[in-house]
């Protein structure tokens, strides 16, 4: 980890070194009216070279008017003021001095423009990050090193964001229960399911992350540290435009992948979709140790697994369209496809001692195949009543199924390396769930600064997972194990409603307060376990947001919310899979929703966020292995675990040592308090976990780009166990060959094979003694190119949310 945590130190150290430059710099401020001294908020201010009009950078006027460039060097300049409507206009010529901190240009007025123009194109690049008031922004569309990359190698690299590829969980600023959301529609599959698929999306069709850590009333309780949207490219009067992207790469085996999005308006009617592939080669050793104290020996289990072909397929597919009823009234359809096919082939040996004196040796060849598919459809009407009023209603349904077969072949390995077969086991397990979901939503504008949001949603969720265990003993036949077999299957209802008002309190105050209530029914079961789980139970969800404008550079926003995460489904329902004769993962039926209380502070000073956290879980459901000391067993399964306490600090700030020289960084601390009672032992953990992303964006000369990414995160708790810490250094340079060839781009990823998982579990008061690791990391390089087609002034398709968005998660 040293190797990886030093380049980055250096590269954030280097980017705190300049911010007392950057900040000695001079500022320059001025208002903006129209012929009757009324400020034109929104306006575009650009601050030009004064001998050759190039720019040098540009801002959007505020609500009062005004504009502000800092971080300026000396230099002739003047600023030129443009507004749809007005004729633009110019600042006297002026000089910026060394010795001048504070120049103020005064009010510039514009005047109306009735000859309206035609047409209007305007095209920016956005920072790599961006923080708004709820939400930090990650512009994946606008990185280099992400190029080639997938969605989740991407999530891993961005800013408060850890996923644990063991446990195949999301974590957001320290906290697990991430809700993921796919184009606004939180995805109903399992969590499990979703990095699965996260894994083999392409980020070169996404336009953008959304990292939402206090999400409003109007959006599920589900999921307690908050929602990360991943918005999908879509390009874009009437014509047909879109993208395409290929890329082609090596790490310690190959990888490569396509994909493609459109959009076609014509007259009424708006169609859209994307298509993604991926394949990945991607080599894996895991390792798993444990010592146990039986009397008066200390037992010692050794399993190395080594995975060499491991190779896995993903598709993504949505297809949709928009049809323009009327001039109010829009009714839409979209259909979405997602395949997923990994296999699995792995030799495993294991070594059992007492003592400090190897005793037994196995040998355990297995393949695994997880294949797993889904269908969802949905169709939605947006009703626009009057400026102030509409509705929105969805109706989804979602078929799901995994197919997850597996064979392991145990061996005895004598001192000679002499192998005699002991048995075969084959799992076979299929899980298929069906979800349907209705919902609508209602707003309308009570006063001038007044508007409420109030709607209903139903979900219906149906599963069964049916899992069978045969075993093979020497010259026998196969012969089913009942204990190990079953077929369960669950029912779970959700209803809920809410509703939020959201307005202004004073002219630099706004607030946004909403409570949501949800009633959820949940049984599950088999014929010969029924009601193995039959919960019914309600609960409140309040949220507040404040936001108040100091100046016109400052502000400071506040924010609680109440939220709730319940079990995944599959990690309620038994099932199995074995690393080794003695070690088995499986589900945990007796798992309770944990409720999670937050608090979010805020303050804002020109393009820098510093915010503060603070929340409080109760009975979180963690990962916990558990050791059964006479039998020398080991079972990973999920548990509710007490409390966790978390306390946070998130500190962004970019600038721009040189016009060609970009900067984005972002630095974070979480101190962390978990209370846990394990076989009647009460445990306190307590950890200060940090770490930091930096991006560096270099402009060149003929349209090539380099840009240096890193981030590090410090060693951690997972449930009981403390990772070792992990981060990446990527590095990419992109050629822009214009709007007819696209962009190439070449990127190194994870230099410092850096993104290894290495854990430990260290209780002995209850004989718990646990070390894994999970050896998966990769310096990945990889060429892309992206490029675009069609009319650039088509309409994109809408961006909205589906009724099915926040089930998928958890399926």
């Amino acid at each position: 980890m040293k190797k990886l945590l030093y380049p980055c130190l250096l590269m954030l150290a280097f980017s705190l070194f300049l911010l007392p430059t950057v900040q000695s710099q001079n500022t320059i401020r001025g208002l903006v009216q129209d012929s009757q001294a009324r400020p034109l908020s929104a306006a575009t201010a650009l601050l030009r070279q004064a001998n050759d009009s190039s720019l040098v950078k540009g801002v959007i006027c505020t609500d009062q008017g005004a504009f502000l460039f800092d971080n300026l060097p000396s230099g002739n300049f003047l600023v030129e003021i443009n507004m749809l409507g007005y004729s633009k206009a110019f600042s006297k010529p002026f000089t910026v001095k060394d010795n001048e901190r504070n120049i103020d240009l005064g009010t510039i007025s514009l005047m109306e423009d009735h000859t309206m123009l035609n047409e209007v194109s305007v095209v920016a690049k956005k920072p790599f990050l961006e923080q708004k008031i709820d939400r930090t922004v990650v512009n994946v569309a606008n990185s280099i090193t992400n190029a080639g990359s997938t969605a989740l190698q991407v999530l891993q690299r961005s800013p408060g964001v850890q996923v644990n590829q063991l446990t195949k969980n999301i974590s957001l600023m320290g906290k697990q229960g991430v809700v993921v959301m796919i184009n606004g529609k939180i995805s109903r599959l399992p969590t499990e399911a979703v990095v699965d698929m996260l894994s083999g999306m392409s980020s070169d069709n996404i336009d953008r992350i959304e990292l939402i850590h206090t999400p409003p009333a109007n959006f599920d309780a589900e999921g307690n540290a908050g929602i990360i949207n991943i918005v999908l490219k879509s390009s874009g009067d009437e014509g047909l435009n879109g993208g395409y992207s290929a890329n082609a790469g090596y790490g310690r085996a190959e990888k490569y992948g396509a994909g493609a999005y459109f959009n076609y308006r014509k007259n009424k009617i708006n169609w859209f979709g994307n298509y993604g592939y991926n394949f990945d080669v991607n080599p894996q050793v895991f390792t798993n140790y444990r010592g146990v104290q039986q009397g008066n020996d200390f037992l010692e289990t050794a399993t190395n697994s080594d995975r060499p072909h491991t190779p896995t397929s993903t598709q993504n597919a949505r297809l949709g369209a928009d049809f323009q009823v009327s001039k109010k009234t829009v009714i839409g359809v979209l259909g979405t496809f997602f395949d997923r096919d990994w296999y699995m082939e792995a030799e495993n040996d294991i070594r059992y001692s007492r003592n400090g004196v190897q005793e037994s040796r196995l040998r355990m060849p297995n393949s695994e195949t997880n294949h797993a598919r889904s269908f969802a459809g949905n169709i939605n009407l947006t009703q626009q009543f009057s400026n102030n009023q509409s509705l929105n209603v969805d109706a989804d349904l979602i078929q799901y199924d995994i197919r997850n077969p597996s064979h392991y072949n145990i061996q005895a390995v004598d001192n000679l390396g002499n192998i005699t077969p002991q048995y075969e086991l084959r799992i076979a397990k299929k899980t298929p769930i069906r979800v349907a979901v209705a919902k609508a939503d209602y707003s309308v504008n009570l006063q001038k600064n007044l508007q409420l949001e109030t709607g209903a949603k139903i979900t219906s969720m149906r599963f069964d997972n049916d899992v069978r265990v045969d075993s093979l003993p020497p010259n026998q036949d196969w012969i089913l194990l009942p204990e190990l077999t079953s077929l369960f299957h669950l029912d779970e209802d959700v209803v809920g409603a809410y509703a939020t008002f959201s307005g202004k309190i004073n002219a630099k105050t706004d607030f946004k307060a909403g409570l949501r209530y949800e009633y959820t029914k949940t049984n599950l079961g088999s014929e010969t376990q029924p009601n193995v789980v039959d919960r019914q139970y309600g609960s409140w969800f309040p949220s507040v947001y404040v936001t108040r404008k100091l100046s016109e550079v400052q502000s400071l926003n506040f924010s609680y919310s109440r939220r709730i995460s319940r079990p995944q489904i599959r990690w309620l329902a038994p099932w199995l899979i074995f690393s080794d004769p003695t070690t088995v993962e499986g589900g945990n039926p007796a798992l309770q929703a944990s409720f999670t209380d937050a608090l979010k502070l805020d303050y804002g000073f020109k393009s820098w966020k510093f915010g503060v956290a603070y929340s409080i879980e109760n009975d979180p459901v963690r990962f916990v292995p558990s050791v059964n000391a006479e039998t020398n067993r080991q079972v990973n399964t999920r548990q509710n675990v007490g409390d966790q306490k978390v306390a946070s600090a998130n500190l962004y700030f970019p600038f721009h040592p040189a016009k060609w020289w970009e900067m984005q960084n972002n630095l974070y601390a979480n101190g962390t308090e978990i209370n846990v009672e394990l076989e009647g032992e009460k445990i306190q953990l307590r950890n200060v976990t940090y770490g930091f992303n930096s991006t560096h964006t270099f402009t060149l000369p003929r349209k090539f780009t380099i840009e240096v990414s890193g981030n590090y995160d410090s060693p951690s708790y997972w449930g009981v166990a403390k990772w070792a810490a992990t981060g990446s250094a990527n590095v990419g340079i992109q050629k822009d060959f214009g709007e007819k060839w696209g962009k190439l781009r070449f990127s190194a990823s994870d230099l410092f094979l850096s993104t290894n998982w290495y854990g430990n579990t260290n209780q002995p008061e209850i004989n718990l003694r646990v070390r894994q690791s999970y050896q998966m990391a990769e310096r990945t390089f990889m060429l892309s190119w992206t490029n675009t087609f069609g009319n650039k002034k088509v309409k994109s398709a809408r961006e909205r949310q589906t009724g099915s968005a926040e089930e998928m998660r958890r399926i």
